[in-house]
């Protein structure tokens, strides 16, 4: 990611970096999947929030299979093709959870974003936001 680019995803990076890396064990790791949405197509912005998504999972241990997206949909929409791809591979055996940098990255229609973390918990996995991970307020 180039300096100053995208901030917000600069200070998440920066506060990963921090983080003390998870001692990955023997066994395989768990296995997890990515989510971004962006109402706005800016591939660079998509790109580099899969990037953070990926520093993510290696430096707690995780095994990231998958980033999906849906780019130039409405806060609104519930018909997400990305997502939907999302919560069918969640339902495979082995798999830990979503990943997702912010809320706002369901959407940034609390409703929305509610509804859409009540479909990944149904899958009977997690969904794990990295705002919510570093203790940090959602933007």
């Amino acid at each position: 990611m180039a300096n100053d680019v995208f901030p917000e995803l600069q200070a998440l990076a920066a506060r990963l970096i921090a983080m003390p890396p998870v001692e990955a064990g023997a066994s395989a790791l768990p296995t997890v999947y990515g989510y971004v949405w962006a109402e706005h197509p800016k591939p660079a912005y998509i790109e580099a929030c899969a990037d953070v998504l990926t520093w993510w999972s290696v430096a707690r241990g995780l095994r990231l299979s998958v980033v999906f997206r849906d780019i130039g949909l409405k806060p609104d929409a519930l018909i997400r093709p990305g997502f939907t791809a999302a919560t069918d591979v969640l339902q495979l055996p082995d798999v830990d959870g979503l990943l997702v940098l912010t809320r706002r990255h369901l959407s940034t229609e609390p409703s929305v974003a509610d509804r859409l973390a009540l479909e990944v918990r149904r899958t009977g996995t997690t969904l794990r936001v990295l705002t919510d991970e570093l203790g940090e307020a959602d933007s």
